[in-house]
C-alpha cells in the first residue's frame, strides 16, 4: 500500500467535518444568539527520508527530505462576534451589544437563598416571567442578578412575585428593572367620589325641590357613603397594625428602617384619626339628608309654596353638609396616601426596590458575565454555554461597567452566520473533498498496475 491512499482518506474526513460544521452554522442561521463555527486544519506527522545536514568545507549542507502522511484537525473555533440585532419591541427580549452573556442557572429559590445545580450563560435573550414573577429564559432557567448586598447570585423575582400588580414594564441598558404598580381603588377613595356625586344630587334637588328622582339619588348616595366610610374606617385600623408591625420588626436593627417605620407609624396614626373624623361629618350629613326627606313628605300631603321652600332650604342645609364632608373626606383621602406611600416604602426596600413615587427600581441589575477567552466556552445546547479550563473563570459585573456590553431592551442578537461566506466555504470544502478522492483513485490505479505486473 502507497502512502498517498492513507493521506487521502485523513483529507476526506477533515473536510467531512468542515461539512458538518458549515451544515450545523446554516442550520442555526436564524438562531438568537448563535455563534458560528470555523474549522483549522493541521498537517500530520511526517515521514523524514533523510534528515539535514550542515555546510561542510566542500559541500553547503542539505535540506530535511520529509513526506507528510495527511492532515489532522487543528481546531474547532468558536466565532464569537456580534450579531446584528433585529427590534422586536418585546420588553423582555434582551440583546446585549458588546461582551460578556446573560447568566443563567437552573435550581432551587428558596427564600433569600438560591440553591444552583448548573449554571450557563447564553446569548439568547427571550426571556419570560413565570407564573411565580422569575425571570427566565425559553429553556426554563432562571436569570440571574448580582446581590448588593452579599455579591451573592440570585435568581431575578420581580415584585415579589405579585406580577398582576404590575402595569408597565422597562428595562435599562445597565440591567435596572422598572415597573409601575396598578393602583387599586381603597374605601377612602371610593367615599370620595361618592361624595362628589351626593353633593351634586342635592344641588340638583336645590335648583328643583320637587324632583323624587333627585331625592331618591340623595338618599341612596347616603346609605351607600355611610357604607363605605366604614369600611375605610376599618382599612385605616389595618394600615395602623402594619405599621405597628414593620416598627416592631425594624427595632434594634438598620437605623434608617427604623426612621422609616416611625414614619409610617405616624402618618397610618394620623390618617386612621382623620378617618374616624369622618364619621361625625357624614352623620350630620345624614340628618340633613333625612330632614330633606322628611320635608319632601310633607310636600306631598300638601303642596305648598311654603312646604317647597322648605325642601329647597333644607337641601341647602344638605349640600353645605355635603361640602363640608368632602373637604374633611380629602384630607382622610391624602393621610390615607401617604400613610400607604411610606408603607409602600419599606415593603419595596424589603424586596430590593427603589420607590420613587408610583416608579419601583430593582436595586440590582441583570448579571452580564465576561471571560479571558469566550471562545473557550463549551456548547452543551439550547443557546447555552458552559465555562472551561480555557474560557477561564466568569467575571460577573453590571451590564455596561468593566467593557461588559449594554442590554438593549425590544431587540434580539440574531445568528452571525453569513451564508453567502458559508456557502463559499461549502465550495471549497466539496472540492477539497473532490480532490482527495481523486487521490485515492489514483493510488488506486497504480495499485492495479503494480498487481498487473504479474499475468
Amino acid at each position: 500500500m502507497i502512502r498517498s491512499m492513507y493521506s487521502g482518506i485523513s483529507g476526506m474526513k477533515n473536510f467531512q467535518t468542515k461539512l458538518d460544521v458549515i451544515g450545523n452554522n446554516i442550520a442555526n442561521v436564524n438562531t438568537y444568539g448563535f455563534k458560528k463555527g470555523r474549522v483549522t486544519f493541521k498537517d500530520m506527522v511526517n515521514q523524514t527520508i533523510s534528515g539535514a545536514s550542515a555546510p561542510t568545507q566542500g559541500r553547503g549542507g542539505t535540506n530535511p527530505k520529509q513526506v507528510g502522511l495527511g492532515s489532522q484537525l487543528a481546531s474547532i473555533d468558536t466565532i464569537d462576534t456580534q450579531g446584528s440585532l433585529q427590534t422586536t419591541g418585546r420588553v423582555l427580549d434582551l440583546a446585549i451589544q458588546g461582551d460578556g452573556y446573560l447568566t443563567v442557572a437552573e435550581g432551587t429559590p428558596s427564600g433569600d437563598t438560591f440553591f444552583a445545580t448548573s449554571t450557563y450563560y447564553s446569548r439568547a435573550g427571550n426571556l419570560y416571567l413565570n407564573n411565580e414573577g422569575y425571570l427566565v429564559t425559553g429553556t426554563g432557567h432562571y436569570v440571574l442578578a448580582t446581590n448588593p448586598e452579599n455579591n451573592s447570585l440570585q435568581p431575578i423575582r420581580i415584585n415579589g412575585g405579585k406580577i398582576q400588580e404590575i402595569e408597565s414594564f422597562s428595562i435599562s441598558e445597565n440591567g435596572k428593572i422598572s415597573f409601575i404598580k396598578s393602583s387599586n381603588q381603597t374605601s377612602i377613595d371610593k367615599a370620595r367620589e361618592l361624595i362628589g356625586n351626593l353633593a351634586g344630587a342635592a344641588k340638583n334637588l336645590v335648583e328643583n325641590p320637587t324632583s323624587k328622582k333627585h331625592l331618591d339619588s340623595l338618599v341612596k348616595l347616603t346609605d351607600e357613603l355611610d357604607e363605605m366610610v366604614q369600611a375605610a374606617e376599618k382599612e385605616a385600623q389595618l394600615l395602623k397594625v402594619e405599621a405597628d408591625n414593620l416598627v416592631a420588626k425594624a427595632a434594634g436593627g438598620d437605623p434608617r428602617a427604623i426612621a422609616a417605620a416611625a414614619d409610617a407609624k405616624n402618618k397610618a396614626d394620623a390618617a386612621a384619626l382623620e378617618v374616624a373624623n369622618i364619621k361625625t361629618f357624614t352623620a350630620t350629613l345624614k340628618t340633613s339628608v333625612n330632614d330633606v326627606n322628611t320635608k319632601f313628605t310633607t310636600y306631598q300631603g300638601d303642596k305648598t309654596d311654603a312646604n317647597k321652600t322648605a325642601i329647597e332650604n333644607a337641601a341647602t342645609t344638605a349640600l353645605t353638609e355635603a361640602n363640608n364632608t368632602s373637604a374633611q373626606i380629602t384630607v382622610a383621602s391624602d393621610g390615607i396616601a401617604d400613610a400607604m406611600d411610606a408603607i409602600d416604602y419599606i415593603h419595596a426596600t424589603e424586596l430590593g426596590l427603589t420607590k420613587d413615587g408610583d416608579l419601583y427600581t430593582t436595586n440590582f441589575s441583570i448579571t452580564v458575565a465576561r471571560f479571558s477567552n469566550s471562545g473557550g466556552l463549551q456548547k452543551v445546547g439550547e443557546n447555552m454555554y458552559t465555562q472551561t479550563a480555557a474560557s477561564g473563570v466568569a467575571t460577573y459585573t453590571i451590564p455596561g461597567n468593566d467593557g461588559s456590553g449594554t442590554l438593549v431592551s425590544g431587540s434580539l442578537e440574531m445568528s452571525n452566520v453569513d451564508l453567502s461566506e458559508e456557502f463559499t466555504e461549502m465550495i471549497v470544502a466539496q472540492r477539497g473533498f473532490q480532490a482527495n478522492t481523486r487521490i485515492i483513485t489514483t493510488s488506486d490505479e497504480i495499485l492495479q498496475e503494480l498487481v498487473n505486473l504479474k499475468r
